[in-house]
């Protein structure tokens, strides 16, 4: 592939990433007044016509690595998994 091939193709990511941004922010939006109107109804389900949404509180447990890392390093040393990832950055 050519560079100018590779910076077609990059321009046309940007408008699309650019265009991905927008739709999210209008997906966004569109939830938040949802949720609102949930909160008004007082309700974790909302059933229409067509449609069921739900919206409920959901707890989870999670370890704070840090913490631990900082009261108990011999703890988190012993169970430190390490990982590697490759990120993709254009600029």
């Amino acid at each position: 592939m050519t560079d100018d091939m590779l910076n077609e193709k990059i321009k046309a990511l940007r408008q699309i990433k650019r265009a991905a941004e927008e739709l999210q922010h209008n997906i966004s939006a569109i939830e938040s007044e949802i949720k609102a109107e949930m909160e008004a109804r007082d309700v974790e389900q909302l059933t229409t016509k067509d449609h069921t949404v739900t919206w409920k509180k959901v707890t989870s447990v999670r370890l704070d690595a840090k913490a631990l890392k900082a009261e108990r390093p011999e703890i988190y040393t012993r169970y430190a998994v390490t990982s590697e990832t490759r990120r993709f950055l254009v600029s």
